[in-house]
Order: structure tokens, then sequence, then C-alpha cells
């Protein structure tokens, strides 16, 4: 075992391995019964996922039986659209500090968590992006910023206006899986932006990033919502500026 695999192996969760181990399983019992006949081929894995449901479902005390059921679907429907978010992203700049900055929340594929909960779909970020080309300024992905690349930008004069697009509450970020930004880091004049969105969920309560550096006249244009949102209502909401700049124009 090489140094680098092991320090990957050690910082691996467990849970992790366990879901990779069901996963291949499946495949694997698929193939072995293949030859008997697509159907039994079929009920052969579907004796091997509920079997998986059902030990989950009595180490979570029966939360999210549903979601357990449909587990692997959603493995699957994350995986692909991290394949198209990839290509996607090919056609924009990245980690260039242009007028706006959209800084993604990106998943660490050794925490069990990244592979069951998804940043953000293609839908919404193409949403996003029309509203974006729209608008005529020079905007730039970072999918993948450092704690310390986000202190670059916010110190960057040059970056009037940052989105930040994934999960999080009104004061955090989710920059990382298990990785959170806390916007009190930024509370001082040499962080103030013109606009700041804050593409995620928010709290009732807590002190956004938008208290702390956007200038009172330009709050209520920023992206930002108390409360939980999902994937429709960000489309909802930017098809919604979008519109507005047609009419404007």
């Amino acid at each position: 075992m090489t140094a680098k695999f092991k320090k990957i192996f050690l910082k691996t969760e467990y849970k992790v391995v366990f879901y990779i181990t069901y996963i291949v399983s499946l495949a694997v019992i698929f193939c072995l019964f293949l030859s008997k006949g697509l159907l039994v081929a079929l009920m052969g894995v579907l004796i091997v996922h509920l079997f998986f449901v059902f030990i989950i479902s009595l180490l979570s005390f029966g939360k999210q039986l549903i979601y357990n059921f449909i587990f692997p679907l959603v493995t699957l429907v994350y995986l692909i659209n991290n394949f198209q978010l990839r290509r996607y992203f090919k056609n924009f700049s990245k980690n260039s500090p242009l007028h706006t900055v959209i800084v993604l929340g990106h998943s660490n594929w050794l925490r069990f968590r990244a592979w069951t909960r998804p940043n953000f779909f293609l839908y919404e970020i193409k949403s996003m992006v029309e509203y974006l080309e729209k608008m005529g300024n020079e905007f730039s992905f970072y999918p993948n910023a450092s704690i310390k690349d986000v202190h670059d930008i916010m110190s960057n004069k040059g970056v009037k206006e940052v989105y930040f697009f994934g999960h999080g509450d009104s004061h955090t970020f989710c920059l990382g899986t298990d990785e959170l930004l806390y916007y009190c880091d930024f509370n001082k004049n040499d962080h103030s932006k013109d606009f700041v969105h804050q593409v995620h969920c928010g709290t009732p309560d807590g002190t956004s990033l938008i208290d702390y550096v956007v200038p009172e006249e330009n709050k209520n244009k920023c992206f930002f919502f108390r409360k939980e949102i999902n994937g429709p209502q960000i489309v909802k909401e930017f098809k919604k500026r979008t519109d507005q700049l047609s009419i404007g124009k």
C-alpha cells in the first residue's frame, strides 16, 4: 500500500466504504443471476437492496425510509449531474477574479454525505447563467474554492459581486462537504462588495454576509431568503430577475 493510498484510505469515512461495497454487490448479484434471466437478476438485486434498506432503517430508527429505498437512484442521478456540470463549466471562465464571481459548494467524495446530498443541479446553474449573461458583466466560476480563495476574492476590489451557491444558512456556507465558511469572518471594510448573493437556504435569525459587506441601498437587490429553499424556487427567482431585465430594456 503506497503512502498516498494509505493517507486517502485513512481519511475515508467507513460509511463510504460500506456504501460502495453495497453498490458493487448489487452489480455482482445482477451479473451472476443474469444468465438465469433478466427477471431473476432483477429479483436478486431487489432482495439485496431491501436487505440493505432494512439494516439502514434499523440503524436510523426508521428515519428517511423512503429516501433509503431510492438511495441507488439518488446516487446515479447525482453522478450523472456531476458529469454534466463538469462538461458545462468548460464553456466558462474558472478561478479568475472577474467582476462577478460564483463560489460553488463542492463535494469531498471521502465523506458519505457527498454521495447522498448534491450541492445543486445543472438546471439551477443554467438559470443563473442566463441571468448573468443578460446582465452583461464578466463572470467566473470557482468550483473548488478553498477558504483562502474566498478570502482573496472578498479582499479583491476588482470583484464587485459574489454568489455563494450550494448549501448553507444565514450566517454560514458549506464550502466543501463538512467544511463550513463563516460569514462573520468577512465583517471588515476591506471585504465590501456591491452585491453578495447567498443562493442557498437561510434562517430567520443570524447575520448574513450581505448585512456585513453590502451597502444599505443594495441589500434588497441581493439574492437571499431567510427560509429553506429548493431548486425550483431558485430557478423561479432567477427567471423573475431575467424577465425584469428584459422588461427594463
